[in-house]
């Protein structure tokens, strides 16, 4: 196994995983291949503008996926399930189908080492489609004998600043509206720890070559969280548990994620553990003073 300075060729590069890889890499001294489908969008030119290489293609033209491939040391691959705003089955079947791909093409072009993102709760039977789907190309990496590292990433800080963004109610209250119980922690993580945690593993291979890594920076229950959401805006505060037959009308996947925390809560990681191996971790505190949120 080479340790040098080889090309990463980054599949997901325009998503939010994607570009915190790409940039921790590149902060690294890394050569980025970038996968993307358009190089004019905003975010490929982005990426190009900090130094990585743009590799145009689609995950459904294997012959693009193969010419990316070929003269990449190592792979980051993160999918996405969502067709839209919404997981569908067919959303499901495709990622699935597009992981199978670039598994199968990693393995035949000889690629070193592949960072793979998973999510927490796969492997657990927890009854949800898309992580059953995960934890099926956890077990095709294995199968396929590829040279892997898999990242589970928990719940991201940065849905707090899109869908899950609390909101202010008619008495000037910052009101959380998550459908987890008020007693349960949940685990979090930032987007730009992913990254981090990737980068990591893909500088470091000796040290992250067949680890399955789950990886957190804070837990908190949604009254904690909404506290902290508080504090950072010099506001009153409160969660408010949506039921989730709400949720349910929503996104029958988002439900079924939200009915498994709160049935199944997961078990605390070693934080300080993570931290060892990444000192800059972020807490929900840190994440909140320098990503800029504000209500």
């Amino acid at each position: 196994m080479s340790n040098d300075n080889g090309p990463v060729l980054v599949i997901g590069a325009t998503g939010q995983q994607g570009r915190a890889t790409s940039r921790a890499l590149l902060e690294k001294g890394r050569q980025v291949r970038a996968f993307v489908r358009n190089p004019e969008s905003a975010a490929a030119k982005a990426l190009a503008a900090e130094g990585a290489e743009l590799v145009v293609g689609d995950l459904d033209d294997e012959a693009s996926v193969k010419a990316a491939l070929d003269g990449s040391r190592s792979v980051f691959l993160m999918l996405t399930m969502m067709e839209g705003v919404n997981i569908t089955a067919a959303g499901i079947a495709a990622e699935q189908r597009r992981g199978e791909t670039v598994i199968d093409l990693a393995r035949d072009s000889g690629i070193e080492h592949l960072v793979y993102s998973s999510l927490r709760g796969a492997g657990q039977n927890s009854g949800v489609e898309y992580y059953a789907a995960k934890e099926h190309l956890e077990d095709y990496l294995t199968a396929q004998r590829i040279p892997a590292t898999i990242l589970r990433p928990v719940f991201f800080m940065d849905n707090f600043a899109s869908f899950n963004r609390p909101v202010l109610d008619d008495s000037g209250t910052l009101v959380l509206n998550l459908a987890v119980r008020a007693d349960i922690p949940l685990s979090l993580i930032s987007v730009r720890d992913i990254g981090a945690f990737a980068a990591l593993a893909l500088t470091r291979p000796r040290e992250y070559l067949g680890r399955t890594l789950s990886i957190a920076g804070d837990r908190l229950t949604p009254p904690q969280i909404a506290a902290a959401f508080g504090g950072a805006a010099g506001l009153p505060a409160r969660s408010f548990q949506v039921p989730i037959e709400a949720v349910r009308a929503f996104d029958e996947q988002v439900a079924k994620m939200f009915a498994f925390f709160n049935e199944r809560p997961d078990e605390e990681l070693d934080l300080a553990a993570l931290r060892a191996e990444h000192p800059d971790l972020q807490d929900l505190p840190t994440w909140l003073a320098t990503s800029g949120w504000r209500p």
